[in-house]
């Protein structure tokens, strides 16, 4: 029994950050990173979520337009049978075109106003595209400070 215990465990662990159907899956280990994908290619972001406490992810309006469509999300239930336990909220995008940022953050969607407890961004570069892209400006920066 315990042979099929490793074949099993193998098996899925063979697979790597491909996951399901070869899609490439991103987790908060690689918040910040850059993703080369092709256009109409699909990839995954899975990131950690609790909705008990009214957090959960969103993919927000400073995602560059044009870069990915959307093909669903959802959250995933942790497998631990305890009622309020955490688990992944799971967006699956297809690959438009361009170079940009996938940005997606952890609100409360009833909070007035809205502020991100905690905000992850992803580069994209689809089709080898260049990042930055070409005539963009550099962010400044300067910062705010306290009087």
């Amino acid at each position: 029994m315990s042979l099929v215990v490793m074949l099993l465990w193998s098996s899925s662990t063979a697979c790597g950050d491909e996951g399901d159907g070869d899609i490439e899956i991103l987790t908060e280990a690689e918040i910040g990173s850059e993703v080369d994908v092709d256009s109409g290619e699909r990839f995954e972001i899975r990131l950690d979520s609790d909705p008990s406490t009214g957090y959960a992810w969103q993919m927000s309006a400073m995602t560059t337009p044009g870069l990915v469509a959307l093909e669903s999300q959802t959250h995933v239930a942790a497998d631990t049978g305890l009622v309020g336990a955490a688990g992944t909220d799971v967006f699956v995008f297809s690959a438009l075109g361009g170079a940009g940022v996938v940005r997606l953050e952890y609100v409360r969607a009833f909070d007035d106003p809205i502020v991100p407890e905690r905000v992850a961004e992803f580069i994209v570069l689809v089709d080898e595209a260049e990042w930055p892209p070409p005539g963009a400006t550099a962010p400044s920066t300067n910062t705010a400070v306290a009087p």
